[in-house]
């Protein structure tokens, strides 16, 4: 039950339609009867509206023309002695219609009650009445009552309605777990329920930190598409921005003749926002729909920041796990955050082109750039001796540098355990272990060759190799993007999937296009690590890597 604190604010009252009232008999007298008898009559603020039909073909017209027609006084004998009959036949079965109401106006004192009866029953007839009793008032009784039964009809009509669309509407929204897959969607469905038109907003307070009481557009449709992550108050729509700024917990939806608004409820200080833009007839079953899909979509909304704040916080514990891998490498500025891209970027890539669909689906593309920032996080356990050592690395030295990938992928393996499914840390695990794996089988530690090396760890030998090669480093300056491109594409089939190095190379000129400041500038510092790096890559690549 909705309480007095929960409604809506609504504008005044809006002229309902009239009922329409069709009159069928060749005779004027029950017309001008209905006309004098019905005048001021009045159900539920819908007025009367009536119309004449000499014969059963006049009226098939009118009906067919006039499908909402609410009531039809009817004289049985029109043509014929059996038209009217065939009129009501026609109605209900050709055209379907079971809720506009029959009242049986005639002349013949000699059907009887059996007939009366038969006849009602089996064409739904409301009422039957002979002329010479119908007194205008008993005329006016009879009409409101039906009238009345028709409304009745026609709402519970529009609850079905209401509810198959609240269906639509609600269904799979507790399903859309992020905002970025939320929001879009929250805008068509609502614009679907309500049906007042289709330029909408979703907006959001409060999400940013100092908290603030700005109102930010998260996604639109219609005439506001273009408008997304600005400001209400640079939009120029003051009409939009007062109706956002009237939103507050005693007023949580808001209908105009014009327009609605409905305050999504948020913990932590956070409120989402919905405008609908559109002409509102504004009924109380209206705003209970919108009441019951605010609800629901105040709870899918919730659930959508709260896991938002996760993958936030998610995140950022992997930044900093990552960080301390390379919490030597004092010069070595913006890696993490290259390989992140990178590797994400090659996977959206690859599962656009359908490549791998056994092991790159939508999850796996959503978690592998993140997962990729813990592929050395195994290099915690070298010491600082090995490296810093100067040279070439070899005997126990060189089997510690490489035991950094057994010992990172039993440190995530371990933390993994407890999650189910393909989680973040299980792929960084898989990435840790398999990211020296060559394709021909000669990397280290399991000698893997082909698809038996996991998918992340193949777009990682690509993406980490590229970004050691266009970093400097301390035994030799960073390539130029080309040469390393080229380098790549050489070692393709032998070193690296060739499936990955064709999308490495569409995602690398794409960043060329459009992200130029992407790439490391030229002349960046080094430190230990980034010497241990170095030392890598000369193990699985030779000298040529040191050289050229």
């Amino acid at each position: 039950m909705l309480h007095d604190d929960t409604r809506p604010e609504m504008a005044g009252p809006v002229a309902k339609p009239p009922f329409r009232v069709l009159i069928v008999d060749p005779d004027p007298s029950l017309l001008a009867t209905s006309r004098s008898a019905l005048d001021g009559l009045s159900i539920d603020g819908a007025g009367v509206e009536l119309a004449g039909a000499a014969s059963a073909a006049e009226a098939r017209d009118a009906l067919q023309r006039h499908p909402d027609t609410a009531l039809i006084l009817l004289e049985i004998a029109l043509e014929g002695p059996k038209a009217g009959l065939e009129l009501v036949a026609y109605l209900r079965r050709e055209l379907g219609n079971q809720r506009t109401r029959i009242l049986v106006c005639t002349d013949d004192r000699e059907s009887g009650a059996e007939s009366e009866d038969e006849t009602i029953a089996a064409n739904d007839v409301g009422d039957w009445r002979v002329k010479a009793d119908l007194t205008p008032r008993a005329l006016r009784t009879a009409v409101a009552g039906q009238l009345r039964t028709f409304a009745s009809l026609q709402a519970l009509a529009a609850g079905r309605k209401g509810l198959a669309r609240m269906l639509v509407a609600t269904t799979g929204l507790l399903e859309m777990r992020t905002p970025d897959v939320l929001f879009p969607n929250i805008l068509p469905r609502v614009v679907g329920l309500l049906g007042i038109g289709h330029h909408a907003l979703l907006c959001i307070q409060g999400d940013t930190l100092p908290r603030d009481r700005k109102i930010r557009v998260r996604a639109s449709t219609g005439r506001f598409a273009k408008w997304k992550d600005v400001e209400v108050a640079d939009l120029g729509e003051s009409r939009v921005e007062a109706a956002l700024e009237r939103l507050s917990p005693s007023s949580e939806t808001i209908i105009e003749p014009d327009f609605c608004a409905l305050r999504l409820r948020a913990n932590g200080g956070i409120t989402g926002m919905i405008y609908v833009e559109g002409r509102n007839d504004g009924t109380a079953r209206e705003w209970q729909l919108m009441e019951l899909f605010r609800n629901k979509c105040s709870i899918a909304f919730e659930n959508a920041l709260l896991i938002e704040e996760l993958n936030t916080s998610q995140k950022a514990t992997v930044l900093a796990m990552g960080a301390l891998a390379e919490y030597k490498d004092n010069a070595a500025t913006g890696h993490l955050q290259r390989i992140e891209k990178m590797v994400g970027s090659i996977a959206r890539e690859l599962h656009r082109r359908e490549k791998f669909r056994d092991e790159l689906d939508a999850d796996f593309v959503e978690k592998v750039g993140l997962a990729a920032l813990l592929h050395d996080v195994g290099m915690l356990s070298v010491s600082d001796e090995t490296l810093g050592m100067p040279g070439e690395l070899t005997g126990i030295d060189m089997q510690m540098i490489q035991r950094h990938t057994e010992i990172g992928h039993r440190i995530l393996a371990e933390a993994a355990v407890p999650l189910r499914g393909r989680s973040l840390l299980s792929i960084a695990a898989e990435i840790a272990r398999y990211h020296h794996e060559r394709y021909d089988g000669s990397g280290y530690q399991e000698g893997l060759r082909g698809n038996a090396i996991p998918i992340g760890a193949r777009i990682m030998a690509v993406a980490d190799v590229f970004d050691a090669l266009i970093t400097s480093r301390q035994y030799r300056s960073a390539w130029a993007v080309e040469d390393a491109i080229s380098w790549i594409v050489e070692r393709s089939g032998r070193d690296f999937d060739p499936d990955v190095v064709d999308a490495f190379v569409h995602v690398v000129r794409r960043f060329q296009t459009d992200d130029p400041g992407w790439f490391p500038k030229p002349g960046g510092g080094h430190g230990m690590l980034g010497g241990a790096i170095g030392r890598k890559l000369r193990a699985l690549f030779g000298r040529r890597a040191e050289t050229m």
